[in-house]
């Protein structure tokens, strides 16, 4: 029998048509943010305060000239930001929005971890992309793209490991809807320390070497045209939005909140696009702030800073979990 409230929640909400949605939107925010900080305005003309801007955007390149260069992996160099743009969506489904994840209720045992595979699934076909292009800026940009992701993903992992010893359990689902209190104050240094550590994992400034124009044009996307850089840039959006999602469920407490009336999935929606929000913006001021890093410096920061501080903090956690927290319970 065929389970339309499954396709339902796979096609419309909280699935694939609420994540391009919510996507585009934090993309408008962004580009505002940006904007205020250089004192312009911003998107202004497509729809009320240019928040149509970003879909403008994307169908402005779908419909485009799509060219290929003559020498590039046919194949790869056409399917690659496709697949991971997908591979990003299904990771996200894996999250509870409402209450509850997309593709079951309480997700299993172990999820977080995958989760975090599908995120590196993504970035080594992002690389895929660049070197198929078969052009010196896209290969360099991928490059960069493997080094970059190689290193955070070690510390990325440690940190995510913090919710988990502090709740028990490597299911999202059971360390969002734990948090009494909020992982973020039981563990501040690891918050502070993911937010980094994800902003250098999804390339975001001040770690975008890989897409720095002043060095190698475009980096992976420099062959690209058309519905294929939608794709990418699409993808870059949806990584963003992944992983101020993970925060939230990691640190934040997930959709979970106040229901004061009505439905429950409807404010668990509501507070969890609210907190997402809100980690945007913590990330987005941090992309303005600073300027970008150099390719030796993002290298230092991950092996000599981050990673050393990613362990610290894991040993730290599990000796606050062993000897204080029993205490104070």
């Amino acid at each position: 029998m065929i389970d339309f409230m499954l396709i339902l929640r796979i096609l419309i909400f909280p699935g694939f048509t609420f994540i391009v949605l919510l996507t585009l939107f934090c993309d408008w925010v962004e580009r505002k943010i940006e904007a205020r900080i250089q004192n312009r305005v911003g998107p202004m003309v497509a729809g009320p305060a240019g928040i149509f801007q970003p879909l403008a955007d994307f169908i402005k390149l779908v419909t485009k000239e799509d060219i290929e260069p003559r020498d590039a992996k046919k194949t790869i160099f056409k399917f690659a930001p496709l697949v991971a743009f997908s591979f990003m969506v299904l990771t996200i489904c894996f999250l509870p929005i409402d209450g509850a994840s997309v593709l079951s209720t309480s997700g299993f045992n172990g999820d977080l971890i995958v989760i975090l595979a599908f995120v590196t699934i993504s970035s080594f076909l992002l690389f895929l992309s660049g070197w198929a292009s078969s052009n010196p800026y896209g290969a360099i940009g991928s490059a960069r793209v493997l080094t970059q992701f190689l290193g955070y993903d070690i510390p990325l992992t440690l940190l995510a490991l913090t919710p988990a010893f502090l709740v028990g359990s490597l299911s999202i689902f059971v360390i969002a809807s734990s948090q009494a209190i909020p992982n973020i104050v039981l563990a501040p240094w690891a918050f502070v320390l993911f937010i980094i550590t994800m902003q250098a994992e999804l390339e975001k400034d001040p770690f975008d070497i890989p897409l720095a124009d002043s060095e190698v044009v475009g980096g992976l996307e420099t062959e690209y045209t058309a519905g294929k850089l939608a794709f990418l840039h699409l993808t870059r959006d949806v990584q963003i939005v992944f992983g101020a999602a993970l925060v939230v469920e990691l640190f934040l407490g997930g959709p979970y909140g106040p229901v004061f009336f009505g439905l429950p999935a409807f404010w668990y929606s509501l507070w969890f696009v609210l907190k997402l929000l809100a980690v945007v913006v913590i990330t987005e001021y941090i992309t303005t702030i600073f300027a970008r890093l150099r390719i030796d410096q993002v290298l230092s920061a991950n092996w000599k800073i981050l990673l050393p501080a990613a362990v610290l903090s894991l040993i730290l956690t599990v000796a606050m979990v062993t000897w204080v927290y029993p205490l104070v319970a």
